[in-house]
């Protein structure tokens, strides 16, 4: 069963995010990939970003992202967020979920319609084995709030 990302509040998916995974040891080799060290990783930058909202009196609201940001950075930001969306789900699925994140009110219109545009720089072709791309899973989505939560925060 997939959990839909909309069924759930920043609170909520940061406490399913919780209990997924172990907290982030580094210093014991116990077996992790470096996928399972860089979500872990990501993980704990969305705590870190919550943590500081919620020390600045409160959750922000929604759209989290109203524009994409012009400061220096937020396009590598941009573009490393669609290359891990189109590598792993392909560019329909990937516009299907922008579409679905500004359908939750991660992002708004604007914003959404900005994102698809970056996405024609990227090829499709040879960016998949012969199963082709996958679907998105929640720790697709939490990571996809990552990069909404950092380009919000530029």
């Amino acid at each position: 069963m997939t959990i839909k990302p909309s069924d759930y509040d920043l609170r909520e998916l940061r406490r399913m995010a919780d209990e997924d995974e172990p907290p982030l040891d580094l210093s014991a080799d116990d077996g992790q990939t470096a996928e399972d060290i860089f979500r872990l990783s990501q993980r704990e930058e969305l705590m870190k970003l919550q943590t500081q909202f919620l020390a600045s009196g409160s959750l922000p609201e929604k759209p989290y992202l109203t524009l994409l940001p012009t400061r220096y950075g937020a396009e590598v930001i941009v573009f490393e967020w669609l290359d891990f969306l189109i590598e792993k789900a392909g560019f329909e699925n990937s516009s299907n979920a922008l579409s679905y994140y500004e359908e939750i009110g991660w992002l708004s219109e604007p914003a959404c319609e900005a994102l698809q545009s970056y996405m024609y720089g990227f090829s499709e072709v040879d960016r998949f084995g012969s199963d082709g791309p996958a679907d998105l899973d929640t720790n697709d989505h939490v990571l996809s709030l990552v990069y909404i939560a950092r380009l919000a925060t530029l």
